[in-house]
Order: structure tokens, then C-alpha cells, then sequence
């Protein structure tokens, strides 16, 4: 992963590039959270991209893998599907042209828009972090190297299932990817970095679009965090 999709922490993967050129392992990079966000990472020897266009507000359903060659040497792509010849044989079916074209659109513009995307959810996480101070939370991974538009944490002595019934009318948060949102048990993300049991099993996952996020009102979100978790008793850890 180039930014790991529950803690938005950012991963190496420009330095694994440099260092795996020169052998015969081929690096495959799910760049879903970071294309188009963090491109110079990409611009490294990676032999093969792949992306999710709504991540950058293209529609639903359509994202792409990027190969390149090594040299003249092409990495040696096997298809999960066979039929037509589309995609260089590797992918048959007619193409979704509408969605394509999203993408295209989606791309150009979020390229323009980079810097102030960014710098918008910088400040849109300051500012909610500000909020949240009136709170007991710990922050997951190193808040060094992290993208702006995610936050992974957990509350103090709150179950997490029972605090995201308290803000379902408020706000769509989840306890882990939207891949995982159906499963109940710890975060395999969180209790891999070796975090306690309980914060592994009650981590939060807040990410956002900036202008999406204006809409929050921070103080009343946190307030709601706040009261919930001074009316509980503690969460036991065993």
C-alpha cells in the first residue's frame, strides 16, 4: 500500500522501488488512498499502480493499473478472466466509456486542485483535532508521515461499536475500511502495529473530502464524543 486505507499512514514504497529495480521481484503498489494526493511517490521504478477513481471524486466503479516495462522487458501478466480482447487481453468486456470518462474528467481536475485539496483537509484535521482536545482519545501510527484527509483513533474507556450508534444522525464514521465495515472483530491494522487490546478493538476511522467536511460542526461533533464518554463506565481491556 502506498497509504494504508484505516490509518492514512504513508508507506515507503518510492525506497522499496529503488531497492527491488535491480532484482527479479516485481512490486505491485495499491495506491487507492495516495493517487493523485502524494505523485511523486509514484514517479519511482514501480512496476505496476493501481487506483480507485472515486477516491479522487470520479464515479463509482472505475479505477485502472498502471504497468511499466523494465526496459523491454514486460511484467508477466497472467488474466483472471478470459474472452474478449480487450485491454491488451488481460481484461474482456465492453468498457464502461461514461465511467471512463469520469475518470478522465476526475483526474484533470483533481491535478489542478491538488495543493488546495490538501492544504483544505490539513487545516479541516486541525481543526478537528482542536474540537476533539476536550476529549481522552490516542492517535494510531506515526502522525509524521501521514495523509491529511485520514485519522485513525480510539477514546478512552469507549466501546467504538456503541459510539458510532451515538453519532449515526450525525456523522458516517466506521471502525475500519469500508471493505471491512461488516466485521466485528479487532482491526487486523491495528493489532499487527501492536497497539493494547483495547484501543486495537475500538479504533476510529474519520476520513473526508474537504468540502464535504465544512459541513461537520466540529465542536458539536466532539461535544457528543465528549458527553458520551463521560456517561460510561471504563471499557475492560481483557
Amino acid at each position: 500500500m502506498q497509504v494504508n486505507n484505516e490509518t492514512g499512514i504513508i508507506q515507503p514504497v518510492a525506497e522499496l522501488a529503488e531497492h527491488l529495480r535491480s532484482t527479479a521481484t516485481y512490486l505491485h503498489v495499491d495506491a487507492a488512498q495516495g493517487f493523485g494526493k502524494l505523485p511523486d511517490d509514484l514517479r519511482a521504478p514501480i512496476d505496476l499502480v493501481s487506483f480507485s477513481g472515486h477516491k479522487i471524486g470520479a464515479p463509482k466503479g472505475v479505477g485502472g493499473l498502471l504497468i511499466r516495462r523494465r526496459g523491454r522487458d514486460s511484467v508477466p501478466l497472467t488474466p483472471l478472466m478470459y474472452g474478449g480482447g480487450q485491454e491488451r487481453k488481460l481484461r474482456p468486456g465492453t468498457l464502461p466509456v461514461p465511467l471512463i470518462m469520469g475518470l478522465s474528467k476526475a483526474l484533470e481536475v483533481f491535478e489542478s486542485e491538488r495543493t488546495q485539496w490538501l492544504q483544505a483537509a490539513s487545516e479541516f484535521r486541525a481543526r478537528l483535532l482542536e474540537g476533539l482536545g476536550k476529549t481522552r482519545f490516542n492517535l494510531h501510527g506515526d502522525q509524521e508521515h501521514v495523509v491529511p484527509h485520514i485519522l485513525n483513533l480510539s477514546f478512552e474507556g469507549v466501546d467504538t461499536e456503541a459510539l458510532i450508534l451515538q453519532l449515526k444522525n450525525y456523522a458516517a464514521v466506521a471502525t475500519g475500511s469500508a471493505c471491512t465495515s461488516a466485521s466485528y472483530t479487532p482491526s487486523h491494522v491495528l493489532a499487527a502495529m501492536g497497539l493494547p487490546q483495547e484501543q486495537a478493538s475500538n479504533g476510529l476511522r474519520l476520513s473526508w473530502f474537504p468540502d464535504q467536511a465544512q459541513a461537520l460542526d466540529v465542536d458539536e461533533f466532539a461535544s457528543i464524543i465528549a458527553e458520551y464518554q463521560a456517561g460510561i463506565a471504563p471499557v475492560s481491556s481483557s
